[in-house]
Formats: structure tokens, sequence, C-alpha cells
């Protein structure tokens, strides 16, 4: 448009779309009939203004027709536009978009034109846009809430097949009864708890009764190993992420707080989870709330949190490792979950139960647990607890093909033989024997070659390490002497300085 127009030249009234003229001073020149009734609201409906006819609206000042705000808005763009385009011969041009018209509250966009000495308004009904928007919104927020149920829907699945099983912690001992009995105390609050225990030990299955005997058991149980997450990627897990929110979010992504809404978070290895996501997870257990990775909008959650980690939690937090805050959260109510070596009479029920267990799902049958490895189990540190115990059930379910479950654990550390029993043989609780039959018994359970050197000790000690004759060691093992002789060479076993019963 030029720098001066003919306004008498200019058709107005064929021009469908709603235009406003304005001199320099922001005084209505023209407007044409679509302005009008826009500007009137239509038929009968109040629009910006109230005067009536369309040549009433010429002399009028813009902010006798349209809020002020709006006129602000649009001077505040127009000069921005002229600084903007100084020196470069072109019109100074604004758009505000969704302005809503008076009690009508028709939306529509405003572009402002200025040419020369003059300012042309085009105003765009866009009620059918704002319609189409306000549906997209509507169905937008509907997905997400579908995203979350179907999230919510596959984790309580998840949960459902875990859980088809009732937890249930096997064992009569001292130590496990303690622990029986702080499960009950504490499941029926929302009280944070903190398990410490050994790996292996059981810790998860604590946390699996704890929630089962709670009001929240109807809900899920979600559980998350700290440890097994990267560091970039544990708050994307725990608290979710937004589409967008980093290389590869192509969508949003509901964490794990979100999902175990109404019910139970177990986090194991707690110890593990970096200073920053310790911060973020603080917040949750004081307020309630947080915040996806790359969003701004605060989600509330009622989720109970269960912990658990192997390691000592206070001295990390000496050593500046763990918050202490977090620490004092998370340490409301503490259950310490012994190790298998501190329940050994635990050990036969569970053997027996495992066994079953396994059996069953196997389709292999049940046997009874031979004497021989149950004296081996009982002798055994078991380092890795539970989990190694039924890691070497399982084995030994699989490969079962006789009248008796033998079950084959890694080679044991041979006791001292001189002066009273060894380490493994003090830790066989509830031995009945005296301590040289109890370390026997031991020692005759161990590898082949620790069997065959150990065996050949005992009967050298038995008679006075003699080797020849009919009271000799070899006679008692019942094997040529020479090849006792061989075998001590071999096992490194030194040879008596004498000897007896050889003839020489």
């Amino acid at each position: 448009m030029g720098h001066n127009i003919c306004m008498n030249e200019v058709p107005w009234d064929t021009v469908g779309t709603p235009v406003l003229v304005l001199d320099g001073d922001w005084h209505v020149r023209r407007v044409n009939r679509a302005a009008a009734d826009l500007l009137r609201g239509g038929s009968g409906t109040a629009g910006w203004a109230s005067i009536g006819g369309a040549a009433s609206f010429e002399g009028q000042s813009l902010e006798q027709l349209v809020p002020a705000e709006v006129v602000g808005r649009l001077q505040a763009g127009l000069a921005a536009s002229d600084r903007g385009s100084a020196g470069g011969g072109e019109a100074s041009r604004v758009m505000l978009a969704g302005v809503q018209a008076g009690a009508r509250r028709v939306p529509v966009d405003i572009i402002a034109l200025r040419a020369g000495e003059w300012v042309v308004l085009t105003l765009i009904d866009v009620t059918g846009r704002a319609a189409a928007e306000e549906e997209m919104n509507r169905l937008r927020a509907r997905l997400a809430e579908s995203e979350r149920d179907r999230a919510k829907l596959s984790t309580l699945q998840e949960h459902l097949a875990e859980g088809a099983e009732p937890p249930v912690i096997i064992g009569a001992s001292g130590a496990l009864q303690r622990v029986r009995e702080q499960v009950a105390r504490v499941a029926p609050s929302d009280t944070t708890v903190l398990i410490q225990g050994e790996t292996g030990s059981g810790k998860e299955l604590v946390a699996r009764s704890i929630h089962a005997e709670s009001g929240r058991a109807r809900r899920a149980l979600v559980a998350v190993n700290c440890a097994a997450l990267p560091e970039s990627l544990i708050e994307s897990e725990l608290f979710g992420h937004e589409r967008g929110a980093f290389t590869g979010a192509d969508r949003r992504r509901l964490g794990k707080f979100e999902l175990a809404d109404g019910g139970t978070l177990f986090l194991d290895e707690v110890a593990e989870m970096p200073l920053q996501s310790q911060a973020k997870l603080l917040r949750v257990l004081q307020e309630g709330v947080l915040e996806r990775v790359g969003g701004s909008e605060t989600v509330r959650v009622d989720v109970r949190v269960v912990a658990a980690t192997h390691r000592d939690l206070a001295r990390r937090v000496e050593r500046n490792l763990f918050r202490e805050d977090l620490f004092y959260r998370l340490n409301v109510f503490r259950i310490d979950v012994p190790p298998l070596r501190e329940r050994r009479e635990d050990l036969r029920p569970l053997v027996e139960y495992l066994h079953e267990r396994v059996a069953r799902r196997m389709a292999r049958p049940i046997l009874p647990i031979s004497e021989r490895s149950m004296r081996r189990i009982m002798a055994y540190r078991w380092p890795g607890n539970i989990r190694e115990l039924a890691n070497a059930v399982e084995r030994a379910t699989l490969l079962a093909d006789g009248p008796e479950l033998e079950v084959e654990l890694p080679e044991s550390p041979v006791p001292e033989m001189g002066g009273g029993a060894g380490a493994t043989g003090a830790e066989w609780p509830g031995a009945r024997s005296s301590p040289v039959t109890q370390t026997r018994d031991i020692l005759l359970d161990l590898s082949l070659e620790q069997l065959q050197r150990l065996q050949i000790m005992h009967a050298l000690e038995s008679c006075g390490y003699r080797v020849f004759g009919g009271e000799g060691a070899a006679s008692k093992l019942d094997i040529n002497p020479s090849t006792l002789l061989s075998r001590m060479d071999k096992f490194g076993i030194p040879r008596p300085r004498v000897m007896r019963g050889a003839g020489r």
C-alpha cells in the first residue's frame, strides 16, 4: 500500500475482511461493513463497541472501540517495527493473535500495517480455529491421560505377574523372627522404611512383604534398581520426562513415581543414586510433588517409599557421598536383614522350599536332600546369601538324576589341621558331634583333590605318621604304600623322617 491512500477510491464495503483505517492520531477514518458488524457483535450481540451505524465509528478514537490494552500493544508493536525497518523503505507491520472481542468473546487476529500517515487494521475472525485448537488441546489431554493409564496398567500387570505368589519369608531363626515382627509393625502405616543387608540377603522380599501387608496392597509396587541405571537416565526413570527433553525423547514418559501413585516405590541400592537426583528425591518425599525432566508442570503423587542398600549410609554421609537430610528422611524405620551365615538353622527349610518351587516350575521330581549335601551347605559361608543358594538349588534340581538331590558348591577354604576346629566347622550351629568328628565330616565333602589330600593327612595323623604295615596309613586308605608316597609328594605333604614298617 502506498504512502497516500485515496480513501474515496477504495470500495471498502465490497471487501469481505473487516478493515479499519486510522489516522496518525489513531482516530477511525474508515470502517467497512464487515468490521462494523464485528465491532457491534453481529445481530443484537454486544461486541467491543455499543454505538450503532457504520458511519458512527468514524472520528472515534480507537480506544473508544477496543480495549486500551489492545491499543497499547498495537502502538508498541508498530513503534518497535518502525525502529527495526528505519531506512528500509518498508511499511511497518505487527500482528496480535487470539485477541478476545468483548462480551461476545470472539477471538480475532489483528494485523496492523503503518503506511505513511495511515494505520490500517485488518481483523480476522478465528472463531473456528480457536474452537479447533480447544478441541485439539482437549484431545491431547485425553491422550496424555490415556498414555498414563496404559503405563499404569502395564506396571500393574507386571506387579500382578510378579506377585502371583505372595511373598514368603522362610525360616524360624530368632534373627528372622525379629524381621517378621518389624514388618508387621511398620506395614500398616505409610512410614518410609530403610532396609539394610548384604547383597542377596532378601531385602526385596522384605519390601514386598511390607507392601503386601499394607493398605496399598491393591495398588502396584514398582521396583527400581538405582545401581543398574546410568546417571544420565536415573532422573528420567524416576520422575519421567516431557517430549523433547533430550535427544531421543520423542514422547512424554511417566516416571516410576507416577506409575506407583497410590502404591509403593521400592528403591533398591539407593546409596548409588547421584547427589543431584538425591535432592529431587528429597523434595518428593517432603512435599509429595515432582517435575518431569524438561517440564515445568508440578505433578502431585501419593507414594510410599521403601529403600534398600547393602552399604553403610551413615558412612557415606560422612564421606559426602550421600545427603544427610535424605538419610534422615529415609531412615525413619530401619530393618536389618541378617545374612544367611547368621541363621544357618534356616538353611534346611530354605533348601527344601527352593527345591520344591523350582521342581514344580521345571516339572521335575521333588527329591530329598542328601545329608552329604546338607553338611556342605551348612559348612559353606554363603557370600552371595539367598540368591547364591537359590542358584545352587536350581542348578542341582535341573541336573538331578538320582534318588537324592546333590547340591554342588564352590570349593571351600581348607581348615587348619592342627589345634582345634577351623573357622568353617566352628560356624556350623547346632552341631552335636565333637569338633574332631565335625571337622572330619566337613573335610570329606570337599573337592576331589582336597578330599584326597585331607584324607591322607587324617590317615597319617590317626596312625602316628606310619606309612607301611597293617596299622599304617596306606593300609587304612587301602592303597599301595608307594602310591601313598607318590600322592604325598603330589599334594606337598612331607614324608615322615622314619619310614616305620618299611624295613628302612
